[in-house]
């Protein structure tokens, strides 16, 4: 399931050319260090050169004392797009008049107007608030300090572990939701919503490790569960979305595009999924396809999942199919079936009411 639209996956990548450590950042921090300021434009295809005028042509490789003794000048900076090379110095960057911009600052709001013309990276370095700023497209990163975004990436991973034990309680709850035929909206509503806020804390605590580069040692551990809760919660909405929406990408779309005021609303959660907005008073008892609990048996691929489900429609009919029904499914097997059989029996033998957990201070 991509949880990622173009657009985070685009300034991920160019984040990743400014992490500490990086070539590229040395030669920013030094011009950040002079306390000078800069424009820096990483492209040079025929398309954005011509939209630059003056200068002149360097074509030497980068280095980031080069950067830093070119960005001196007061015309932009043109690289090339592997920055390997410098391409041009103290060029004036032309923009159309009619492409809006919200900054002030003439050398901002030049970098922000040539980054939505050409669809290039354009680096901005503030000369009096010593600050550097990424504009790609339509969107702009102010990069900050290290010691405040470390102090940010503790409090998301601390975030994270909360959000993490919630999530595992809400799927024990469902787990036996599911198992004993008495889903509520409610209780898919609250599951779905910790996956969301667990699957966005670890998508920022991956950011912070971007931008701090060789300074995120601290924040290398990975939690080993954490990729498997989400993939199992994210499975949730794909069980449970309504038939009256076109598949589950409308659900998943809807749902992943909520913002975080929306993601606190249970109401919002299930208007998304193509319920009722009135979440506490609708007592519909919910049938699961089979997705999750059909994904946590050994050995059995997910297309395979899918299949099942196609002939099946509901975990509940799964459940009171034969050995025989389950081996007339394509791509499954006597010994996939009896594995299936036997893994959904054990889980309903083993399952124990859970408690609802007290939710911590920090929620």
């Amino acid at each position: 399931i991509s949880t990622e639209n173009q657009k985070t996956c685009e300034l991920f990548a160019a984040l990743k050319l400014l992490s500490p450590g990086t070539y590229l950042r040395e030669g920013i921090d030094y011009i950040i260090q002079s306390k000078a300021g800069g424009l820096i434009v990483l492209g040079d295809t025929p398309e954005t050169l011509d939209l630059t005028e003056g200068g002149f042509r360097i074509n030497c490789p980068y280095t980031p004392t080069r950067l830093y003794e070119l960005s001196k000048m007061d015309g932009a900076i043109i690289l090339s797009e592997d920055i390997k090379r410098i391409v041009r110095a103290n060029v004036t960057l032309r923009t159309s008049s009619t492409i809006p911009s919200n900054e002030t600052g003439l050398r901002h709001r030049s970098a922000d107007k040539f980054a939505k013309e050409t669809e290039q990276i354009v680096l901005a370095v503030s000369q009096s608030r010593n600050t550097l700023t990424l504009y790609l497209k339509d969107q702009h990163y102010i990069f900050r300090e290290c010691s405040t975004l470390l102090s940010c990436a503790n409090q998301t991973m601390f975030a994270l572990t909360q959000h993490l034990k919630a999530l595992q309680n809400a799927g024990t709850i469902l787990n036996w939701a599911e198992l004993s035929g008495d889903v509520t909206l409610a209780d898919v509503v609250a599951a779905i919503q910790l996956c969301e806020r667990v699957r966005r804390a670890e998508q920022e605590l991956d950011r912070y490790r971007i931008e701090l580069g060789t300074q995120a040692q601290s924040l290398q551990y990975v939690i080993p569960e954490l990729t498997t809760e989400i993939e199992s919660g994210l499975l949730i909405i794909k069980d449970y979305y309504h038939e009256s929406l076109r598949d589950a990408s409308e659900a998943f779309e809807a749902i992943l595009g909520l913002d975080v005021h929306s993601l606190a609303n249970p109401s919002d959660i299930s208007e998304a999924l193509g319920y009722s907005r009135d979440v506490c008073n609708t007592f519909e008892v919910l049938k699961p396809r089979g997705y999750r609990m059909l994904s946590q048996v050994p050995r059995i691929p997910f297309n395979i999942v899918e299949n099942i489900v196609h002939k099946f429609k509901t975990l509940d009919r799964v459940n009171i199919a034969a050995v025989g029904e389950l081996q007339a499914v394509d791509g499954v097997g006597k010994a996939q079936a009896s594995t299936i059989k036997h893994t959904l029996a054990h889980m309903k033998s083993t399952a124990v009411q859970p408690e609802v957990m007290a939710l911590s201070a920090f929620e």
